[in-house]
């Protein structure tokens, strides 16, 4: 994953975990842009001040950005170079110790690219969180830990550790374990793919976790997510091929999509306009689970 700073334990009483309930709303669904090439993976976004919706691409090293307004505009941004965040493929997923932070400022006419961290202690860095000013939270899918690091030094620790929520089911066939992650209100919330869970623990200001770790939700397959105001998590499900919302209650919902159709076909992750009244969701084409067994599209 092109991880940048656009952006942006002891398990506790677990509820019943329910699958998710189809929605009364009548959400509308449409695509802003989509490639014209399978095999395309569109992994992470984030929304500027501007709107412009950030993505970066999984199966290639580059970040795109894409005006959501009636022009479609699509653009690459910049390509990062060699072994730039990761090596990945669908067929092996990660390799151990490729792992590197980059940092893109949008100020200039130009993008100002500069390496923030090299993290060869990462097996497979996904989700990225900025927790302060000074510190950066990235959760590893296959090692099962968030790593802590240090922005103006570059040194990173593992800031939490929870086998039970962040490891990889053990008899997953894609060993993806902890995924997306967010910080809201003093708590980092993180979903955890193949242990099919949506949780969140309280963590200090030095950026460590004070208390135990909390089970919001369960029962589906979450990728990345995005939290508004309120804490309502918005969660895409990849190989569920939809968007869920998810209630601080633990309420369940489906926003858009569903297991049979291609409309969310491998929905990665999502970010909320910013004026909150739209949701955005990336995809990769139904790669890692095609729908209906064999089909796959764009991202």
């Amino acid at each position: 994953m092109l991880l940048s700073r656009i952006i942006s334990l002891v398990l506790a009483v677990v509820p019943a975990l329910a699958a998710p309930t189809a929605t009364t709303a009548l959400n509308t669904t449409q695509t802003i842009f989509q490639y014209s090439d399978n095999g395309t993976w569109l992994e992470n976004i984030a929304v500027r001040q501007n709107g412009s919706i950030l993505t970066t691409r999984l199966d290639v090293p580059e970040l795109w950005e894409i005006d959501p307004t009636w022009t479609r505009n699509a653009s690459l941004i910049h390509t990062f170079p060699g072994v730039s965040t990761g090596n990945f493929s669908i067929q092996t997923l990660s390799t151990p110790g490729t792992y590197a932070l980059w940092q893109v400022d949008l100020t200039s006419t130009e993008p100002n690219v500069s390496i923030i961290a090299q993290v060869p202690k990462a097996d497979f860095l996904n989700g990225l969180a900025l927790f302060d000013q000074d510190n950066l939270l990235a959760t590893d899918s296959a090692k099962g830990v968030i790593w802590r690091i240090n922005i103006p030094s570059g040194n990173y620790s593992i800031a939490l550790s929870d086998p039970a929520t962040l490891l990889s089911a053990t008899d997953s066939p894609k060993p993806v374990g902890v995924n997306g992650l967010k910080v809201h209100c003093k708590y980092v919330y993180y979903s955890s793919t193949t242990c099919m869970v949506l949780a969140r623990v309280p963590f200090n200001k030095h950026s460590a976790p004070s208390g135990p770790v909390e089970i919001i939700a369960g029962g589906f397959t979450p990728d990345d997510f995005v939290l508004a105001g309120n804490g309502t998590a918005y969660v895409a499900t990849n190989a569920q091929n939809s968007l869920l919302k998810v209630e601080p209650s633990g309420r369940v919902t489906t926003v858009a999509g569903n297991l049979f159709t291609t409309a969310l076909a491998g929905a990665t992750s999502v970010a909320l306009s910013r004026d909150g009244k739209t949701l955005y969701v990336s995809t990769a084409g139904g790669q890692f689970d095609p729908v209906l067994g064999d089909i796959i599209e764009p991202a």
